[in-house]
């Protein structure tokens, strides 16, 4: 396939699924506005548009060029034996691309799981819900297998997952778990410094957002996170 990696491909099709799932996403808050006659749409769509035209063609010149299309400080850095240690780390091989692309959908799914059980069962708000407490776990322990073995996917799909349950689960029960997550991923071992870091960040973020700012951070909208969080805010204010 003319001058392509297997790094080119993945990387054109990253961004495309993105852009893609971005625009079927967008249709959730496509309203009209008074004073702009492309409506609340418009810009999210055409930067999404500008991001598909940038992926296919940036893969068109890697397709002519292949790795002759970097040059200068790029072009010496590929020559650093940065990618031959990618290569024999397994970060460039086909399996590790499938796996953080399933690491990178965890949060995706979480976010449509209520829509696809809907496609089978009628949900009231209880059964969203529910969807979402029996989804939240279950893609948890999906997110832990896949990152045993492809620790650059698992840091890059953290934050993804942690801002996905900010609006079910809210802030004060996820950031700890977040903290720590980060915290194991990036090497740290030792459960007293771990206790340390997550004590002196919450400490620190809830004395500045809320007992200060009095800042609303995400409180959930499922029980019983949203009994926790608001109890704490209470406390606190």
């Amino acid at each position: 396939m003319g001058k392509l990696r297997l790094g080119h491909i993945c990387e054109a099709a990253f961004w495309l699924v993105l852009a893609t799932f971005l625009y079927v996403e967008s249709f959730e808050f496509d309203r009209g506005i008074e004073i702009y006659k492309f409506g609340a749409t418009g810009w999210p769509r055409a930067l999404l548009l500008l991001l598909a035209v940038a992926a296919i063609g940036q893969f068109t010149y890697q397709f002519l060029a292949g790795d002759k299309s970097t040059s200068g400080t790029v072009g010496a850095a590929s020559d650093d034996g940065a990618e031959e240690a990618a290569r024999q780390s397994g970060h460039s091989d086909f399996r590790w691309y499938v796996t953080t692309f399933c690491l990178l959908a965890v949060p995706f799914l979480y976010m449509r799981a209520h829509d696809l059980t809907g496609i089978f069962l009628t949900l009231d708000k209880e059964g969203v819900h529910t969807v979402k407490l029996v989804a939240a776990p279950l893609l948890l322990a999906v997110y832990l297998f896949l990152a045993r073995g492809n620790q650059v996917g698992a840091i890059l799909t953290l934050p993804l997952f942690f801002a996905a349950l900010l609006e079910d689960l809210g802030f004060y029960a996820m950031a700890p778990l977040f903290i720590v997550g980060i915290t194991l991923l990036m090497g740290e071992r030792r459960a007293r410094w771990i206790a340390l870091t997550v004590a002196l960040i919450m400490g620190f973020l809830l004395l500045i957002f809320v007992s200060l700012l009095y800042v609303g951070l995400p409180t959930g909208n499922i029980s019983p996170f949203y009994d926790l969080s608001h109890l704490l805010v209470t406390l606190l204010q």
